[in-house]
């Protein structure tokens, strides 16, 4: 089963250029030559003044929003055009509708739970298995208001924490190319206790979403993923993680 990633970092992206066992890379600009490897990534809000370019050549793009979809069909796109779970399709009738709006893979909704997935299929979708899950997504700017002052990097943006009552940290990255600020979940998502029952979904591929990982951890975590996913072998994953919904689900 073919195993993309999505990286928010142009340097996680390029961290994955040679590794042949991911099948397709999500970045904002594309890491290789071979632009049919590449899914253009686009932002989690499109406001007016949004500064936004799509390319063409690119081997797909994925939308995260329907102000999106709008922009990716006016615009002509002829590639693949896959959702991101932020666009929900929880069942059969909500996929068709997106199916319907120009979506040619869907990004099956982090709120469902096995049963929930199965019930409402799951093929020529997409899942992912890893990665730190947005909590929250906000125009206000954590930075500016503990600096007092805008301290825009367009390239590098920045990462900062926050602190709960409990002592969990918080990643928050403020992205300075689109003007918002993404707080994450403390720790990552991970089925890979589950990739038996991830794998008897008959998806469409799985997804890897790399978000304040550093190069090397990136290479680390995709060869691990990439090996338990063909051979079964589990092996020592080594981080704190959560499995989301997908025992539970959402009461």
């Amino acid at each position: 089963m073919n195993i993309n990633a999505v990286c928010e970092k142009s340097s996680q992206a390029e961290a994955l250029i040679s590794n042949e066992g991911i099948a397709k890379i999500y970045s904002y600009k594309c890491p290789t030559a071979d632009k049919s490897r590449w899914v253009q990534l686009l932002p989690y809000i499109f406001r007016d003044g949004t500064e936004l370019r799509l390319d063409k050549e690119a081997g797909g793009v994925l939308v995260r929003n329907y102000e999106e979809l709008q922009y990716v069909k006016e615009a002509a796109f002829e590639n693949e055009v896959i959702a991101d779970a932020g666009l929900y399709s929880f069942n059969s009738f909500a996929r068709e509708r997106l199916g319907k709006d120009g979506i040619d893979t869907d990004t099956i909704p982090l709120e469902l739970n096995y049963h929930e997935i199965r019930e409402r299929g799951a093929e020529g979708s997409e899942m992912v298995i890893y990665g730190r899950t947005p909590m929250m997504i906000s125009a206000n700017c954590l930075y500016l208001t503990e600096n007092r002052k805008c301290g825009k990097d367009i390239k590098k943006g920045h990462l900062m924490e926050l602190t709960d009552r409990k002592k969990a940290e918080f990643p928050v990255f403020a992205d300075c190319r689109y003007c918002y600020n993404i707080v994450y979940n403390s720790v990552p998502l991970s089925l890979h206790k589950d990739i038996d029952r991830v794998m008897d979904l008959n998806l469409h591929s799985l997804r890897l979403n790399f978000t304040t990982e550093e190069p090397e951890e990136v290479k680390r975590i995709a060869d691990y993923f990439i090996k338990l996913v063909n051979t079964g072998e589990e092996g020592k994953f080594g981080f704190n993680y959560t499995r989301g919904h997908f025992r539970k689900g959402v009461e």
